[in-house]
């Protein structure tokens, strides 16, 4: 079954016409989703997935910094959706019109029918929570618009939905880059032709100032980075092997107390609002704020906080340090008034439920929006890539900062001559996810 399915995806794939290499910045939305504000959820997304052309697209910021979604259109004639973007799931998926499970009742739904472009590749999929919570369905090969971007990739067709987003929101656009290959990312898919400038995509979250449902976001760039959005030089740091966008965790610091990592990586994910790490690690820089508390709550223990304060907080990755502002840390939407004051939740959470212990931390919005961050798939490939990070501004500079890890060669457009070279199957990529799960079980020694 394997080997029919990989057949089918590299018939479809490599039919795609080929277009000219571009730069393509998309404009982004916010959208808040209260469920992604506690350490249950985290813990449940933790385990769920361990310059030719240019044109503004922008993302969406939906209710207060929760979700950031970029507008995109498949088939043929192109079907209009709002997606999350999503650096942490592998696989991008809408709902299908044949759909009809709660999740699926308030969102735009894709119709294979009514696209002429449209391929079933005969291979069902699904992305699960350890609380059951999820979707499944079956992969399609179709026709993606991004701006003015066109290019064929697989997408997830769900049919089943017991995971519903918040409204406003059709689904995921997973940018996972696998390194050993497949063609179920679509950055993989992209990697694999020559339809971007640079492969890198850059990304600028805004976070919210209005009271509305949605608001404007930031940016995502495929293909380049947008020199008016950070300051100075991009500072990278290689990926880890078979972890996807994940990096080692050089220092952290919170007012004068310095936040044991060791040997700590973590996860970059624009998918998560907060942060979450090992307990010992939480317990460490919330208690290092002023009038921290850790109380009980109806989704396990949580650390609150005074929303507002002073300690500054720093995280390094590579050469690159950067300060993650009080009203961050102290994540504002949730706000509580007490005879003590107004007291927010921290976005420094440790996991909750059946397992609470973990080998990798997750590093989300609460993060990102204070910085400029480059996912380059184009440089140490095999290995998965290199995040580049800098800081917020404008002027910047496309040179790599000194000391950054991996090759400055940022113009890398070492494309596959087909799809099918480095090919992975469906079922083969879902795996590595399943023993990346196992193999943090394992270390953690449970």
């Amino acid at each position: 079954m394997k080997t029919a399915l990989s057949t089918v995806l590299v018939l479809g794939l490599t039919a795609a016409t080929a277009v000219s290499a571009a730069i393509i910045t998309v404009p982004l939305d916010y959208l808040e989703f209260p469920e992604h504000r506690n350490p249950e959820s985290l813990t449940k997304r933790y385990f769920q997935k361990r310059a030719a052309l240019s044109t503004n697209i922008p993302l969406t910021n939906v209710e207060n910094d929760v979700i950031y979604t970029v507008p995109v259109g498949l088939g043929t004639p192109a079907q209009n959706f709002n997606v999350a973007i999503d650096t942490g799931s592998p696989v991008t998926w809408v709902s299908l019109t044949t759909c009809t499970s709660t999740g699926c009742a308030s969102v735009n739904k894709f119709n294979c029918a009514a696209s002429s472009t449209c391929q079933a590749a005969g291979q069902n999929f699904s992305a699960n929570y350890v609380s059951g919570q999820g979707v499944s369905g079956d992969y399609y090969i179709e026709e993606y618009t991004l701006g003015q971007l066109n290019f064929q990739a697989v997408m997830g067709g769900v049919t089943v939905n017991s995971a519903p987003l918040p409204t406003g929101v059709d689904g995921i656009m997973g940018l996972w880059f696998y390194g050993p290959g497949s063609n179920i990312p679509i950055l993989n898919r992209l990697y694999n032709t020559t339809a971007l400038t640079q492969n890198m995509i850059g990304i600028y979250l805004t976070p919210s100032t209005s009271t509305s449902n949605t608001a404007p976001g930031g940016e995502i760039t495929f293909g380049g980075v947008d020199t008016t959005r950070f300051q100075g030089q991009i500072s990278y740091t290689n990926c880890v092997s078979s972890r996807p966008w994940t990096i080692p965790v050089a220092a952290m610091k919170v007012g004068s107390t310095n936040i044991a990592v060791g040997t700590s990586v973590a996860a970059i994910d624009t998918g998560t609002t907060a942060m979450l790490m090992p307990k010992a690690v939480s317990d460490q820089i919330n208690q290092a704020i002023p009038g921290a508390q850790l109380a009980n709550t109806q989704s396990g223990p949580l650390w609150l906080i005074p929303c507002s304060g002073n300690t500054v907080t720093t995280i390094t990755f590579g050469s690159f340090t950067a300060s993650i502002p009080y009203t961050s840390l102290a994540m504002q939407s949730t706000k509580t008034a007490t005879t003590q004051g107004d007291f927010c939740v921290s976005a420094a959470m440790f996991p909750s439920g059946t397992t609470a212990t973990i080998d990798a931390w997750l590093i989300g919005d609460a993060f990102l929006k204070n910085v400029y961050s480059v996912f380059d798939f184009g440089t140490n490939t095999a290995t998965g890539g290199r995040i580049g990070f800098a800081a917020l501004g404008s002027g910047g500079s496309t040179v790599p900062a000194t000391g950054s890890n991996g090759n400055s060669n940022n113009n890398n457009n070492s494309n596959a001559s087909s799809a099918a070279k480095n090919l992975r199957s469906i079922t083969a990529l879902q795996a590595m996810a399943v023993v990346a799960v196992a193999a943090s079980v394992c270390l953690a020694g449970l």
